[in-house]
């Protein structure tokens, strides 16, 4: 039985995005497995914390040497990471292993394994969740305009391109030192470079079929928990309540359809950093839920007219996999939701313009003459073709872990 370090370089909590929720589902998805491997999965958080998933899996929760949290002063509030340049603490647990997988490029977990793995000749594998380059060049750009002579930093000197090149850079540098690199088909053009493409396996993403399924919802009294009124067309959106992920944009949106006389309620659900700012851009009927379970996510995906995603930055959302699961019309961007639409007007709608108005035209099309919606229900009724988090496992992890091993 061969054992295997699975470093997430992130806080573990009810508040925790994708990337951190794309490892949770997989250990869930596994707790009741006899596996022939020993899984160890390493997260971030408040305290030092072991826990016991089965005899199979175990939870180590370690506490950052120098957090990133102190960025939020300075108005970047991306998710906690370390910054340390390695963990010694970490170092020495890693040697035990028989193989490292790291989920990011450019942090301490990440920097530490690939010095475990020098050292001890360790096989590494690594995963790309995260569009962290696109981040960067976001938040450098926001920090940057605080400061005086900001338009020499961002226009002339190009401060954030060049960071977010310089972490382009990173990554590939790590990944040539990787025996294989798991990753999406939507980031794969970012990393087509020489010695890399033997090493790529283009990595799907799971849903959790017993929780995100078309089921029958009491719409008059699931909303009345909400105090909405049923006569309202529901527009709905989850994720982080943040401008990275459009629900500035959205409230916007919102603002138009209500100034078109339209009976909408928009649904913000996720973790609420910008909520105040979408209610007084929005106006009436929007409303904002923070954090909600899996359960009340799929009774709302289930009901809602349309699912409007307008995120720009993602490398492939889980949230619009579960929405389609659950049959709800997704309305999303190119480069963000576009990712997890196979054709636009068939199983979603893409816009390419990221224009307020068009997007709310659009959306006040589809709900007026509504026969689109239906054939886009009816594409994805037939579509069942998604694979579960257990089978990802398997299929993209354990058998090369195994391979490389040769246990």
């Amino acid at each position: 039985m061969f054992k295997v370090a699975i470093l997430v370089d992130l806080e573990l909590s009810r508040k925790s995005g994708g990337h951190v929720k794309f490892w949770e589902r997989i250990y869930k998805s596994l707790e009741k497995e006899n596996l022939d491997c020993y899984l160890e999965f390493f997260f971030l958080g408040k305290k030092k914390e072991r826990k016991l998933v089965n005899k199979f899996i175990s939870l180590n929760i370690i506490k950052p040497i120098f957090s990133s949290s102190f960025l939020r002063f300075f108005g970047i509030d991306a998710d906690y990471t370390d910054l340390s340049p390695v963990n010694p603490s970490l170092y020495l647990k890693l040697k035990k292993f028989d193989l490292i997988h790291t989920t990011d490029q450019l942090f301490t977990m990440s920097k530490t394994a690939k010095l475990v793995s020098k050292k001890y000749n360790i096989p590494l594998t690594s995963s790309y969740h995260t569009d962290a380059p696109n981040y960067t060049k976001f938040y450098v750009s926001k920090f940057l305009n605080h400061l005086p002579f900001s338009g020499f930093f961002i226009n002339k000197l190009k401060l954030p391109e060049k960071v977010s090149a310089n972490q382009i850079s990173n990554i590939i540098s790590y990944f040539k030192y990787c025996k294989k690199i798991m990753i999406s088909d939507f980031s794969y053009d970012n990393f087509r470079v020489e010695h890399l493409q033997d090493k790529i396996i283009k990595l799907e993403r799971g849903i959790d079929k017993k929780i995100f399924k078309k089921k029958n919802v009491n719409k008059l009294n699931f909303l009345r928990k909400y105090n909405i009124n049923s006569d309202q067309k529901i527009i709905f959106f989850c994720g982080r309540i943040h401008e990275l992920k459009g629900v500035l944009f959205l409230s916007e949106i919102h603002k138009i359809l209500k100034s078109r006389k339209h009976k909408v309620t928009t649904i913000l659900a996720g973790e609420n950093l910008q909520g105040d700012d979408c209610k007084r851009l929005g106006g009436r009927n929007l409303v904002i839920l923070d954090h909600i379970n899996e359960k009340e996510i799929s009774s709302f995906l289930n009901i809602c007219d349309l699912f409007v995603f307008p995120s720009l930055y993602e490398t492939g959302p889980q949230v619009v996999l579960e929405a389609k699961s659950c049959q709800a019309v997704c309305i999303v961007s190119p480069n963000g939701g576009g990712r997890r639409i196979r054709k636009s007007g068939e199983d979603g709608i893409i816009i390419k313009k990221y224009e307020a108005n068009l997007w709310a035209e659009k959306i006040e099309d589809l709900l007026i003459n509504n026969t689109k919606i239906h054939q886009i229900k009816k594409k994805l009724k037939n579509d069942n073709s998604q694979k579960s988090w257990k089978d990802i496992f398997f299929q993209y992890f354990f058998k090369n872990w195994k391979e490389l091993t040769n246990k």
